[in-house]
């Protein structure tokens, strides 16, 4: 896989290419195809996060937003793998007891729709999370707050509302909650061919190994298929593989 700086693109669209020796990362070459694809993303920013903003000892509480997102679902098999809990708040929708029960099968201690407030509340003072992961922001900022212990860490990663995010005087200066914001593309530019990066490649190929860690659900398609592929985007992650296109009836070699 490319681990070049700004390289989270490298690759798209093409089947082959030349680059410098340095500015890739040996991989082992049993991880499947999705794993593989998937490995340098969102298991990345899922992984860094828990180790870098005061990781709970195992039986401690993680909180999080976007739960059902590919950082969210990385979040909860990386965390059940070292022993640690995590309580998922996911988007209210229809079927969203079929959503928990997924979230639940791969490891999720509690999930709650973001419209369970006073059920998300009433559980996190029984068991009380230090550190939460907000992809929402916006407004959902405050439910994460509310349910944080005293001196307590929120790390911001994503902005899926759109909004800005709201951060309430009292809730943040007499709960003591630090705030951190957190840059997959940053963290690589700093630690590029470093040893933490290499222990991160390495623990997280381990977890795919073991079946502690598996990729986010996603639809196998042939270059051809992008139209749909476009489509589904926001449904299902699409993974273009090189094979089904070269196998694919349109496709037509020069």
């Amino acid at each position: 896989i490319n681990a070049e700086y700004g390289g989270a693109g490298f690759g798209t669209w093409r089947t082959h290419c030349v680059s410098d020796e340095d500015s890739f990362k040996r991989i082992p070459d049993n991880l499947s195809v999705a794993a593989s694809s998937m490995l340098a993303v969102n298991p990345c920013t899922a992984y860094r996060m828990i180790e870098d903003y005061h990781k709970p000892a195992p039986g401690g509480w993680i909180l999080q937003n976007g739960a059902n997102s590919g950082v969210g679902r990385a979040v909860i098999q990386l965390c059940r793998a070292q022993g640690i809990r995590t309580v998922n708040i996911i988007r209210e929708r229809e079927h969203a007891q079929d959503l928990k029960n997924d979230l639940m099968s791969i490891g999720g201690d509690a999930v709650f729709t973001s419209a369970e407030r006073s059920e998300l509340e009433s559980f996190c003072r029984e068991n009380t999370p230090r550190l939460a992961l907000n992809m929402v922001g916006g407004r959902d900022t405050i439910q994460l707050l509310k349910c944080l212990g005293d001196s307590s860490h929120l790390v911001t990663y994503g902005a899926m509302s759109n909004s800005p995010m709201s951060v309430p005087f009292g809730l943040q200066v007499f709960k003591d909650i630090t705030l951190h914001s957190y840059w997959m593309t940053r963290w690589t530019g700093r630690y590029r061919g470093t040893s933490q990066e290499s222990e991160m490649f390495g623990r997280l190929a381990e977890f795919y190994q073991s079946g502690e860690l598996v990729p986010t659900p996603h639809c196998t398609r042939s270059f051809y298929d992008y139209r749909d592929a476009m489509d589904s985007a926001f449904s299902e992650k699409q993974l273009f593989i090189t094979e089904s296109t070269l196998a694919d009836s349109r496709f037509k070699s020069d």
